[in-house]
């Protein structure tokens, strides 16, 4: 071989061996941010399966319908959903729907699609959007009964029918409940049998057919038990505490109420918590112990105002001005009821509604303005016609009827 391409090959080698070099360097320098996109990437998806674990810890009525999203591999999607669930937990509602509705064009499937309108849902039900919340779920269903997704319309049944409880579309509520309580019977899911009898039972304690709410909710927290779910053993304490209190049992109320709030106590659910302290004050109101009463409103409503419950504030302020009325403050009274009332209207509350208007009637009463009680008490009575509240409807009667007999004898 000749000098020539003796001295070619090796400067062809000295090169190759360079560019190997430099292959490699490159490889080390790429493969070093690729390794810490990755850990990062794996951080934000644990990040997100932690956020849902703890939201459905924290939320026991509500049917979750996830469709694979814990296990989403895409970061962008995955920042997404962690951010939105996060939002959630932390009652940050507006946020938590802005987020979920992001996620909505990037979903793959109409399950995923289901799944997404689901969560949107029961983030207007917390932040008492419930007319939106039904026009979601609504469009959740569809779309799940044209691609005959079982466990879409498990969540989009029991989910809307809390929508329409809080509507007081009772009787449409429950129609929805029997429907999520078949699907779950066949699916044997021990979990959504207990949060859907339980639903049952508090829609029967809402048209005042309280032994049939006491069987169910008995049923609900015996399930409970078995599963050993502090949660919903805590809602289904409560709501029995609601039946024997509709009983006039109110020592029996008491007892069951304070049981729940020894477990919502323990395991941090802040909502639950609210939602028994007023309950609480209810007893204590009707048992005339007035501070007792007015301590527990006031510590329910300020968890409600801290979370970002709309339907919780509502009910406080009315409860709150409850108190005030019995005292005899009846310009206290009135405004706690009107803020009630104007938050109860924003929300689409009508139980809320119909309460408020019928005790700011009774102000009217008592100041002798019997016109402006006859006119609340009708207002109220449209609205209990149309939940179906049979014995708010024999109230307003009773009531109006005295109003009219006030207003005959001047």
């Amino acid at each position: 071989m000749s000098t020539f391409w003796i001295t070619f090959l090796a400067i062809l080698g000295a090169v190759g061996a360079i560019v190997g070099i430099g292959w490699f360097i490159w490889w080390l320098v790429e493969r070093r941010p690729n390794r810490k996109y990755k850990k990062e990437t794996q951080k934000i998806l644990s990040e997100m399966r932690d956020e849902i674990k703890e939201l459905k810890e924290q939320n026991t009525q509500m049917q979750f319908y996830l469709n694979g999203i814990p296990e989403v591999r895409d970061r962008h999607k995955a920042v997404i959903y962690r951010d939105a669930f996060r939002a959630m937990r932390e009652y940050r509602h507006k946020e938590a729907i802005a987020k979920f509705q992001e996620a909505l064009p990037l979903a793959s499937n109409p399950s995923e699609r289901c799944a997404i309108l689901n969560l949107i849902g029961a983030s207007q039900i917390k932040s008492g959007a419930n007319r939106d919340a039904e026009k979601t779920f609504l469009e959740m269903i569809r779309i799940a009964e044209q691609a005959k997704f079982d466990e879409g319309l498990l969540a989009g049944y029991g989910n809307v029918g809390i929508v329409y409880h809080n509507l007081g579309k009772i009787k449409k509520s429950l129609e929805y409940w029997h429907k999520a309580l078949g699907i779950a019977a066949e699916k044997k899911d021990l979990v959504v049998q207990a949060n859907v009898t339980g639903n049952i039972g508090y829609g029967y304690q809402s048209l005042g057919e309280y032994k049939k709410a006491l069987d169910y909710h008995m049923k609900a927290l015996k399930l409970a038990e078995q599963l050993d779910n502090l949660n919903i053993q805590a809602n289904q304490l409560s709501n029995i505490g609601l039946v024997y209190y509709a009983l006039l049992e109110l020592q029996k109320s008491l007892e069951y109420h304070k049981k729940a709030l020894e477990i919502t106590e323990r395991i941090g659910n802040l909502e639950a918590k609210a939602s028994i302290f007023g309950n609480i004050g209810i007893v204590y109101y009707t048992l005339r112990e007035n501070d007792e009463a007015l301590g527990y409103f006031k510590k329910a409503l300020e968890i409600a105002k801290a979370i970002g419950k709309s339907e919780s504030q509502a009910r406080e302020f009315c409860n709150i001005g409850l108190v005030y009325d019995t005292r005899g403050e009846l310009q206290k009274a009135h405004e706690y009821y009107e803020k009630g009332l104007e938050i109860a209207r924003r929300i689409g509350n009508l139980e809320v509604q119909g309460n408020a208007l019928c005790n700011i009637g009774t102000i009217y009463g008592q100041l002798g303005d019997y016109n402006k009680t006859l006119e609340y008490y009708l207002q109220g009575r449209e609205i209990f016609v149309k939940i179906g509240a049979k014995g708010k409807i024999e109230d307003c009667n009773h009531n109006i009827a005295i109003a009219r007999q006030k207003l005959a004898g001047r």
